[in-house]
């Protein structure tokens, strides 16, 4: 398996983040065809509010932590879609900093 990280920091705040996230949600099930599951006020390890947008697909599964001040994705490619690593990457560092920008 291949694993994707991605971090963003924003000063967006908690509702616009959630918004941003909304967005990609969106985007995710109609133009990736993922199936997504939204969590919301979650506490994570540092006490700080968080919503959870947990995702998947034949060859994919991940998630989305939304916090006031930061996004985190994390992806999980599957053997057949691993050689696709790279561009899949960048394709979803190009969204979500125009989804934040």
């Amino acid at each position: 398996m291949a694993e994707i990280l991605i971090q963003r920091e924003h000063n967006l705040g908690m509702e616009k983040a959630r918004a941003v996230a909304a967005q990609w949600h969106q985007e995710a099930e109609a133009d990736w065809g993922m199936d997504c599951t939204y969590v919301a006020n979650e506490t994570n390890a540092q006490g700080e509010v968080q919503d959870r947008l947990n995702f998947e697909r034949a060859g994919a599964e991940g998630y989305l932590l939304v916090t006031a001040n930061q996004l985190t994705m994390k992806l999980e490619l599957g053997f057949l879609m691993a050689s696709f690593k790279d561009k899949i990457e960048e394709k979803i560092s190009s969204n979500l900093d125009k989804l934040l920008a």
